[in-house]
């Protein structure tokens, strides 16, 4: 796996994460999260502990790299990547 494809990933779960927060306040009739207790605290409170951990999972793979031209090659499939980060371009 790519770290494209990994980040990729990372954003389809944390936007996942968040349409069902925000699914489940509207059914269950809140403004906002503050306003839920009980169970729906417990749900909201991981699910927002989830996302931040997905979130800073996310900003460790996105490399810090300016992708100098002797650092760039071409996998077997004439796919452009960094040798340095090991990013496709």
């Amino acid at each position: 796996m790519t770290v494209k494809k990994a980040i990729k990933i990372l954003d389809w779960w944390i936007e996942h994460k968040k349409n069902g927060m925000e699914q489940l306040k509207k059914q269950w009739n809140y403004q906002t999260f503050d306003e839920a207790t009980g169970v729906a605290k417990t749900l909201f409170e991981m699910d927002e502990t989830i996302i931040y951990n997905l979130e800073k999972i996310r900003k460790e793979l996105i490399p810090n790299c300016k992708h100098p031209k002797k650092m760039r090659d071409r996998d077997p499939n004439g796919q452009w990547y960094c040798m340095n980060c090991n990013l496709d371009l």
